[in-house]
C-alpha cells in the first residue's frame, strides 16, 4: 500500500490523523551542486514516513516551503557550500468507506 501526498484534497471521505511536519536539505558537493529535486524526495519521504507511523493512508493539503543557505566551509580559503533546504506540513489522513 502507498501513501497519497497531494497538494490538494480528497475526493474521498477521510478522518483526520495529525498534523504532519518534515524538513530535508541536500548541499553543494566538491563535483555537485545543491540539488531541489533530491531534497523534495528526503522531505516527501518523511511525511509519508510520519503517516505510515499514524496508521494513515494519506498526506493532503500539503505546503512546501524552501530556502537557499549558505554552510560555511571547514577550510580556510574554500568558499562557503550551497544548502536547499525544503520543509513541509500536511494532514495526515485515514480514508473511510
Amino acid at each position: 500500500m502507498s501513501i497519497y501526498v497531494s497538494t490538494g484534497d480528497a475526493r474521498r471521505n477521510y478522518d483526520v490523523l495529525d498534523t504532519v511536519f518534515a524538513l530535508a536539505a541536500h548541499e553543494e558537493g566538491f563535483f555537485k551542486n545543491a540539488n531541489p529535486e533530491k531534497a523534495f524526495e528526503g522531505v516527501t519521504k518523511q511525511l509519508i514516513e510520519k503517516c505510515k507511523k499514524l496508521g494513515g493512508d494519506a498526506v493532503l493539503n500539503c505546503q512546501f516551503e524552501y530556502r537557499v543557505a549558505a554552510k560555511s566551509s571547514f577550510f580556510v580559503g574554500f568558499k562557503d557550500k550551497q544548502v536547499i533546504e525544503i520543509f513541509a506540513y500536511g494532514t495526515a489522513v485515514k480514508f473511510t468507506g
